[in-house]
């Protein structure tokens, strides 16, 4: 729980009581969507950097996908200077691919992680990375891994079904892009009904509203989003029915157990309170 520090700091300041200085002192923040940012701080910080860890589409800021050439120059950054890519894909996993982002955007991360979708929605966490890294896991390597969910025969049973859905379903994925797209051009018209200043970020079934006209690209330009407006637009949809995240920077998630009937009440909810904004 590190975040960005004052001024030209380049180390975090914690974001939640009890991160220690030595966690704030090994912890680097860089700014997502900016290669230049990242090859700075690597060249500011020659052979010390084990690890860049990043949400290859962000959703912690709002769906904010990835620039043109981004993932690819954090990997041949990684590649040229010995450090593991690692990819959080505990939104973006099994979401937005089979493969998640590394198939979305044939970008190899070095280790992977994964959350709740890798137990069909229960409590679980995974990693998966190449063979010569998973083998520094005990009992073949030094790094002892346990957990108390570890192996839940639960979890395991509804992530395996899941699992087992998603690879008997070859048009899933077509079809979660093809609803959220609907979604997205309906709020895009509803919008331009009235004088709103928005801007709508999606990436497959991820999708999030942000009420400003500039391009949304990293926290920065999400946290210029007018958050007063989305407080009303939230409550206004509360009230027709709709249950969206309650916050700006959380992204949306479309399900294909919603029809398009859903879709279109939702929209039309949407359409009814943007009138009120």
């Amino acid at each position: 729980m590190i975040q960005a520090g004052s001024g030209a700091s380049t180390f975090g300041t914690p974001n939640s009581p009890g991160v220690t200085a030595g966690t704030q002192k090994d912890t680097l923040l860089a700014r997502y969507n900016d290669l230049e940012n990242v090859a700075k701080l690597i060249e500011a910080n020659p052979m010390e950097i084990a690890a860049i860890i990043v949400e290859p589409v962000a959703g912690n800021m709002g769906c904010i996908p990835p620039n043109k050439g981004f993932l690819e120059g954090l990997r041949q950054l990684c590649t040229e200077n010995s450090i593991l890519l690692i990819f959080d894909e505990v939104m973006t996993g099994f979401r937005l691919a089979k493969g998640g982002v590394q198939e979305l955007y044939s970008v190899n991360a070095d280790i992977v992680t994964f959350g709740k979708v890798i137990g069909g929605g229960l409590p679980v966490g995974a990693f998966a990375a190449r063979a010569e890294i998973m083998d520094y896991l005990a009992p073949i390597g030094p790094v002892y891994q346990a957990g108390t969910l570890s192996g839940n025969p639960l979890a395991m049973a509804a992530g395996l079904a899941m699992l087992k859905a998603i690879n008997e379903d070859d048009q899933l994925f077509q079809r979660l892009d093809a609803k959220t797209a609907y979604l997205e051009d309906g709020i895009k018209n509803a919008f331009d009904d009235t004088n709103l200043a928005y801007t709508i970020n999606r990436v497959g079934s991820m999708i999030s509203v942000h009420f400003d006209s500039s391009p949304v690209v990293d926290f920065q330009s999400a946290a210029k989003g007018d958050n007063s407006t989305f407080k009303k637009f939230f409550h206004g949809l509360l009230n027709e029915g709709i249950y969206i995240a309650p916050s700006a920077y959380e992204t949306w998630f479309i399900t294909d157990a919603l029809t398009y009937e859903d879709l279109d009440y939702t929209i039309e909810a949407i359409r009814k309170v943007s009138k009120t904004l």
